[in-house]
């Protein structure tokens, strides 16, 4: 794939490559930016081109090394994430990962680090990664990926090379679900631009019943629906899709090597599992939020100015006319109090009530 697959960032694909080409790949790299817009994938294609022995500055995607990692096995390339309900990288973690990086390399000249969600290290976790990164060991590269590079330390930010990534194009979105989701072009416009250049969102929003959802949801309390009611049915579908998502992962669960694992290793995969689980189900419900947020600000628009292409939900325009504008900056402060709410875990069912009431007047 190389650096080519990477969608839209071509300021940040030429500077990596021209990094490998002057042989000046620093210890650390910070790429931070929206989600769903290439990130994960150029530190992946990095780690690729680093091993790379066939090519200078990009990945051959021929090589061994090229195919391991993108297979997901090579032994010098490690990914970091957060783990526990709690979605925290915690300073054990870091301590292992930094453990690891003190070894020779198994098969190339350099060991790669993928941190996701690099915000998520606790102080501990980021101050035993800051002396790692000042007196970084051997040719190892650690790679932060992360949407809120204002969460780490100032000095960790200092002491990694800043890789910056914007979000997507529209056209290129629309292309794209176009080709792999086979959508029409007007539908694949409208969904382009409520994803806001995230192409992981358009994916989701073509694949899932989010939308749908929430317009369902804003229809029924402009039409006088019942908040409480509307809050409970959401909340009962909420849980109904974490019990999805958690049958799902233990469906992928290999029974046979678990019986073979020690307790402890049995006692960490429980911890990812559940710790995948609830990631997956708050990304559910932020993306939630998000709709709500821009259905709102939509009808606000399209009062106030009437101009059809300042409009995200363009394909909904008569719903929006119908939408009761009332006071937006107080429908859109409980949307954000209600995502600050659910990132402290509270109970999610008096949240959406709370904010539904508030969406109703």
């Amino acid at each position: 794939m190389s650096f080519k697959a990477v969608r839209d960032q071509d300021a940040s694909m030429r500077l990596l490559g021209n990094m490998l080409r002057r042989r000046r790949v620093p210890n650390g790299l910070l790429f931070w930016g929206p989600g769903g817009v290439g990130k994960r994938l150029a530190a992946i294609e990095m780690a690729k081109a680093v091993h790379c022995r066939e090519r200078e500055d990009d990945a051959c995607d021929v090589c061994l090394s090229c195919r391991k990692i993108a297979g997901g096995n090579h032994p010098d390339v490690t990914f970091l994430a957060p783990v526990k309900k709690s979605r925290i990288i915690n300073v054990e973690a870091v301590q292992s990962m930094t453990a690891l990086a003190s070894l020779r390399p198994f098969e190339s000249d350099w060991r790669v680090f993928i941190i996701q969600e690099a915000e998520r290290m606790g102080v501990p976790a980021q101050n035993h990664f800051l002396k790692t990164l000042e007196e970084p060991p051997g040719n190892s590269l650690f790679i932060l990926i992360t949407e809120s590079p204002g969460v780490l330390l100032a000095t960790i930010r200092s002491r990694c090379q800043r890789v910056r990534f914007g979000t997507l194009r529209p056209e290129t979105v629309a292309s794209l679900l176009e080709r792999t989701r086979d959508l029409p072009p007007d539908v694949a416009q409208s969904i382009a631009a409520v994803a806001q250049g995230q192409m992981s969102r358009a994916l989701d929003l073509v694949d899932s019943d989010k939308r749908e959802v929430v317009l369902a949801v804003a229809k029924q309390l402009a039409e006088g629906g019942d908040p409480l009611g509307l809050a409970e049915d959401f909340a009962s579908r909420i849980e109904q899709r974490r019990g999805q998502i958690q049958t799902a992962l233990k469906a992928e669960i290999d029974h046979d090597a678990l019986k073979e694992a020690s307790r402890e290793e049995r006692e960490e995969q429980k911890e990812q599992q559940s710790a995948l689980a609830e990631a997956l189900i708050r990304r559910d419900i932020m993306e939630y939020l998000y709709l709500f947020e821009t259905w709102y600000r939509d009808a606000l628009v399209l009062s106030v100015t009437g101009d059809v292409a300042r409009v995200l939900n363009r394909d909904q325009l008569d719903g929006l006319r119908a939408t009761k504008v009332g006071d937006i900056d107080r429908k859109c402060a409980a949307i954000e109090k209600a995502r600050i709410y659910l990132e402290r875990f509270l109970n999610e069912g008096r949240v959406f009530r709370d904010l539904f009431l508030v969406l109703a007047d």
